[in-house]
């Protein structure tokens, strides 16, 4: 009967780290989804940004390559951001997967 009990809780286990498998996979679809989103922008501001920002001068352009100075740091914060999340995702599936073989 012990023996019946501890597969039982063996396969409820394994399901539910399966389960937390697969939420995690959604989580890092969807991010990846948004990090791409987020690049598709910037590269369409970094086209707008070459084909306008070359003709204007004085005053307008200097506070623009201010805060074209400031949209670049935002932009290389958010990519390493998105990378380490990602990357801590892909940590917590492996881990999640070497618990579900301990549960074989």
């Amino acid at each position: 009967m012990s023996s019946l009990l501890e597969s039982i809780e063996k396969e409820v286990k394994r399901r539910a780290y399966e389960t937390m498998v697969d939420c995690l996979q959604s989580d890092q679809g969807q991010g990846e989804e948004a990090i791409e989103e987020f690049q598709h922008g910037t590269r369409a501001f970094y086209r707008a940004n070459d084909e306008y920002v070359p003709h204007w001068q004085g005053e307008s352009r200097a506070a623009y390559e201010l805060i074209y100075g400031d949209l670049r740091q935002i932009e290389a914060h958010i990519n390493a951001a998105a990378e380490d999340l990602l990357r801590e995702i892909s940590r917590d599936i492996v881990q999640i997967w070497r618990k579900i073989e301990e549960q074989q």
